[in-house]
């Protein structure tokens, strides 16, 4: 700007001297002064450009400070603590990957992979080749006379804003075992080894728990305080399921997507990796069961609104993109081609394959809707990226941009979006450059929890990411290093905003003591941690 300025002041200095009545200087000095209009033009344009440049670079998402508390672990039931089982810390769950959601009123529920193998001698199914193996599918001597969830995956309830955290209310013992479940046709009921959580309008929650043999529903009305379903509900749907993603909106529609490599017999004749059922009785019937092509997914959708929201990736390979398939009519139809869903929009680039690289997709009622990816073009071991995509107009228009916040290994990012767009992002994460260890992915390296918030997010802004829990959720080992192998985390993890927007919630892994009966493994315990939000 200033150099402009007195290049402008030159040319009027210039055309003053050259200034005189006849009508050859006054036709010059016309010309000179018609010059001098078009450069000054052409120059506050320039200003009133780099103004709004400068402007806009600035108008970025308000900084959100957290203060996070003190980490919780999630609790067994008191008569199946078991003091001798292999154990570090026999009080509380061992499991991985966890879900969690939220209600209307802050009640959250968190379901999370049972490491079912913490039997002893009373094992149901012992295994005769390996007496010292408990066996299967067992995890409390006296589960099966007292609390329905040892048959099943993990599940607990807070109705206390998170400060403490049960198994819920109301539910009555699992009959059977897994045994006859899966392979006597008939047997068992309840029966799970991996779920997912959702919350629809009304407050009722709903909780499907998957194993490779069917799917099992359970409903809580009354913000989740009252158990509904009687034992469980059977689906009949998707054997082989090896990840279901659940979401709820309206009065009792739901929106199921698993993931299966083979067609499940009730579907089309499609193929693919995906499958969406639909139901708007609650779960009590399923329908419109068809194949949605492509690499790992998940689902979201509004809770009051009409929109659907799938996030994938484009397909099963290396490199590509990333896209949002959208439905403004709670995703009815009867296949992704008949007009309900949209055509694939691309958000984002992907440069490498990530292990369960899921792309998570969220929404809020007002239309934000956002994607987060983990990216990693210099492979497994190698720096990865985080890569974030937004729009503020129910997936019409798509600002993307690297989030990337440590030179590390950035794992499972996830986001939640509040309905006042605070936008929070959180990830597994471990710093090449934290240590002074010798080398990238080495021998104690520590894996931290991460997260962070903006409010309103604009293309470019950073999250100013904190660590979340000050213990280490996992230390590498020397077979971790050996083998390249970045999966002691497991696959994912979940996040959520409270309605008031005064805290975020986090359920997550956390590794602690040596397997007894699982070579290069850990145990793996579930922790909830809670962090109070204010601007800054």
């Amino acid at each position: 700007m200033a150099d402009g300025g007195a290049i402008d002041a030159e040319i009027i200095e210039e055309v003053m001297y050259i200034w005189d009545p006849s009508p050859r200087a006054l036709f010059i000095a016309t010309g000179s002064i018609l010059v001098v209009g078009i450069i000054l033009a052409a120059t506050f344009q320039s200003i009133v450009e780099s103004y709004n440049s400068t402007t806009n670079s600035q108008l970025g998402g308000d900084e959100v400070s957290i203060e996070w508390g003190e980490s919780i672990f999630m609790p067994r039931h008191e008569e199946c603590v078991d003091e001798e089982n292999g154990q570090d810390l026999p009080e509380f769950g061992i499991g991985y990957e966890p879900s969690i959601s939220i209600s209307s009123n802050g009640n959250m529920f968190i379901t999370a992979h049972k490491d079912l193998r913490w039997g002893g001698e009373d094992s149901p199914i012992p295994l005769i080749l390996d007496p010292d193996d408990p066996g299967p599918w067992w995890a409390c001597t006296d589960g099966q006379d007292t609390t329905w969830d040892y048959w099943a995956s993990w599940f607990w309830a807070s109705y206390d804003n998170g400060s403490s955290w049960d198994h819920g209310e109301n539910f009555g013992p699992t009959p059977g075992n897994m045994l006859f479940a899966n392979y006597l046709a008939g047997g068992s009921e309840c029966l799970g080894d991996e779920g997912d959580i959702s919350v629809d309008a009304t407050d009722t929650v709903y909780y499907l728990d998957t194993t490779l043999e069917d799917n099992w529903w359970h409903t809580l009305t009354d913000q989740g305080t009252e158990y509904a379903t009687g034992v469980c509900q059977r689906m009949n749907t998707m054997a082989a399921d090896d990840r279901p993603w659940v979401a709820a909106q309206g009065d009792g529609i739901i929106h199921y997507l698993g993931n299966s490599g083979v067609s499940p017999p009730e579907c089309t004749g499609d193929s693919g990796r995906y499958w969406y059922y639909h139901s708007e009785d609650g779960g009590n019937t399923f329908s419109q069961c068809y194949s949605v092509p492509g690499g790992w997914s998940t689902i979201a959708s509004q809770r009051h609104g009409p929109y659907v929201y799938i996030a994938q990736e484009d397909a099963d390979t290396q490199t590509g993109t990333v896209v949002v398939r959208i439905s403004d009519d709670h995703g009815r139809g009867t296949g992704l081609g008949d007009g309900t869903w949209d055509q694939p929009v691309e958000v984002g680039i992907r440069e490498g394959n990530c292990p369960e690289g899921y792309p998570v997709v969220n929404t809020n009622e007002g239309g934000t809707v956002a994607v987060v990816w983990a990216d990693c073009p210099y492979g497994s071991t190698g720096a990865w990226e985080i890569r974030f995509a937004i729009s503020y107009d129910y997936g019409v228009n798509w600002s993307s941009w690297n989030v990337s916040h440590i030179e590390g290994i950035q794992m499972y990012p996830f986001v939640s979006i509040s309905d006042g767009d605070l936008v929070s992002l959180a990830f597994y994460g471990l710093d090449f450059e934290d240590g002074g260890l010798d080398g990238e992915y080495v021998v104690g390296e520590e894996w931290y929890l991460y997260a962070g918030a903006l409010r309103s997010p604009q293309e470019g802004d950073s999250w100013d990411f904190k660590v979340a829990d000050p213990s280490p959720l996992h230390v590498v080992t020397a077979y971790e290093q050996a083998e390249g192998d970045v999966h002691a985390l497991h696959d994912f993890f979940e996040t959520v905003i409270s309605p008031d927007e005064t805290w975020l919630g986090i359920a997550y892994q956390v590794n602690i003591g040596q397997h007894p009966f699982e070579e290069n493994e850990e145990q793996r315990y579930i922790k909830f941690v809670r962090g109070n939000v204010s601007s800054t």
